[in-house]
């Protein structure tokens, strides 16, 4: 093989490694959990933000996660912290979340938070933030 070709394929080579760290990087979740979420809005009922794990460090149980600013009486303008567990008809408060998508609704908070109870304490592992810019 000619020279030329070989740094050309090693070229190459290097690219693709570099390229497939780049995607690992911006992909890869270092956090303790990490969410994704999709907000629709409503004129006259309530807003719907749909959330997703999809990703952590740690494998969280339904059961240790809720979610806040959660639309219990939509009428009555009445928010509840619920557990992801009650969210989610598929799995029980044992089963992990890995993957998982629950719907909420949402009066209009203006930030949602997803909390993790461990040993008696609690911490925010995930958030969104209603932004003006959301159509």
């Amino acid at each position: 093989m000619s020279l030329k070709r070989r740094a050309v394929l090693l070229s190459a080579a290097g690219a693709a490694g570099f390229g497939a760290i780049w995607y690992h990087e911006l992909t890869a979740c270092d956090e303790i959990a990490c969410f994704a979420f999709e907000y629709q809005g409503a004129d006259d009922a309530p807003n719907r933000l749909d959330i997703e794990h999809t990703g952590g460090t740690r494998r969280l149980r339904a059961g240790d996660v809720s979610v806040t600013n959660v639309s219990v009486d939509y009428e009555a303008g009445e928010n509840a912290t619920v557990a992801w567990a009650e969210l989610d008809d598929d799995i029980g408060p044992s089963d992990t979340i890995n993957g998982e998508k629950i719907r909420i609704q949402i009066r209009f908070p203006s930030i949602v938070t997803i909390r993790w109870r461990r040993d008696g304490d609690e911490r925010v592992v995930g958030a969104w933030v209603y932004d003006d810019d959301v159509s």
